[in-house]
């Protein structure tokens, strides 16, 4: 039963995963919009002496919304910093419950975020603030963007979170570690590799 489960939880989480990579896909094409934008500023200031695109308002927007975005990618790629001078060194039975342990820490502040984002984007909406810039952008919109980077990061480490939960129960630690545990140097360069030829 219990096998079956983490089955089907693996199978969700590799959708999370998909799905992860093409938010941080649309997030690095926002930036590249951005650099665009910038470019376009700089020059028509130059040549015309005032800005032909509000760069300035919309690349704090974008920042704000592509790093959202990319969280959860971030989360499911392992490549969060971590402190694991000590981890490293303790038995795999060990990590993995430090694995659970840091993922419920991460739940927790997802919990507070996502919510006091949410009731900001919720506010500006129903009060229709605008910004005081030149373009008064609603500002709920890039606001609630950002609130769906937060949700679906969210949702990654909560499915994350049950499923190291019921890993750690099945006696399952080479999963946990091989789905949420700090990477040894080893596995990072065989990444590297992996990556490199494909």
């Amino acid at each position: 039963m219990l096998q079956s489960v983490n089955t089907a939880l693996d199978r969700v989480l590799d959708g999370v995963q998909v799905g992860s990579l093409w938010m941080a896909r649309a997030g690095g094409v926002l930036i590249l919009l951005t650099v665009g934008m910038v470019t376009i500023e700089v020059f028509s200031r130059q040549l015309m002496g005032r800005s032909a695109v509000h760069a300035t308002e919309l690349t704090g927007y974008v920042m704000a919304i592509s790093t959202s975005w990319a969280f959860a990618f971030t989360l499911v790629r392992k490549a969060h910093i971590r402190i694991d001078a000590l981890y490293l060194n303790f038995p795999m039975r060990i990590r993995a419950w430090l694995d659970l342990l840091a993922l419920l820490a991460m739940a927790l502040f997802c919990i507070l975020v996502v919510g006091a984002a949410f009731e900001v984007a919720k506010d500006s909406f129903t009060g229709g603030a605008r910004a005081n810039t030149p373009l008064g952008t609603p500002v709920w919109i890039p606001q609630f963007l950002w609130v769906i980077g937060l949700a679906w990061f969210s949702l990654a480490v909560g499915l994350m979170s049950l499923r190291v939960l019921l890993g750690l129960v099945s006696g399952d630690f080479a999963g946990v570690q091989n789905l949420a545990g700090s990477p040894t140097l080893d596995e990072q360069i065989s990444d590297e590799n992996h990556e490199a030829t494909s």
